[in-house]
């Protein structure tokens, strides 16, 4: 119940309450929940998987969550090179560094300097998309991503949502 209440933006939200919500919104949650959210002790909900280990998963692909909880990252991505049914190299409009991710479907539905939130994390010996579906931001120019580049706080899904939602 906190971490609805903390993303939705309903402190007065109880077991009972109605909580009206889209699918895209539903996809931001997991996500933030998995990756971003708190646990009472300061560990996310991945990281309390990773060392309780509930299904029994052997050391080595343990390694996989490790790998992604160790190597995501959330932020405002521009795609910069598409190799269509390969991959992606993306731009972390934030930090500026540049990424370039296995990708597939998404080189079908984007083009050059399209905009979009995203998470990236390591797989095996490569960067993948690991994130909710998101949306392209259009109408980003220069002084936008600007603004961007010198925010000092770290972009989640939480935001993403809060901004597909005024759209």
């Amino acid at each position: 119940m906190r971490a609805l209440r903390e993303f939705f933006d309903r402190p007065n939200l109880d077991s009972g309450g109605h909580l009206e919500t889209s699918e895209k919104s539903e996809g931001f949650f997991n996500e933030w929940f998995l990756y971003d959210f708190e646990l009472s002790y300061g560990g996310s909900i991945l990281a309390d998987f990773i060392m309780n280990n509930p299904l029994g998963i052997s050391e080595a692909e343990m390694i996989l969550y490790h790998d992604l909880l160790k190597t995501n990252i959330y932020g405002m991505f521009e795609v910069k090179k598409i190799d269509i049914n390969k991959s992606l190299t993306i731009l972390n409009i934030q930090t500026g560094e540049t990424t370039r991710v296995s990708e597939r479907k998404l080189t079908h539905q984007t083009t050059l300097g399209d905009i979009f939130f995203g998470r990236i994390g390591k797989v095996g010996d490569h960067y993948e998309l690991i994130g909710a579906d998101t949306f392209s931001l259009v109408g980003i120019n220069e002084a936008v991503k600007k603004s961007f580049r010198r925010m000092r706080s770290t972009l989640t899904p939480k935001i993403a949502n809060e901004i597909w939602r005024r759209q």
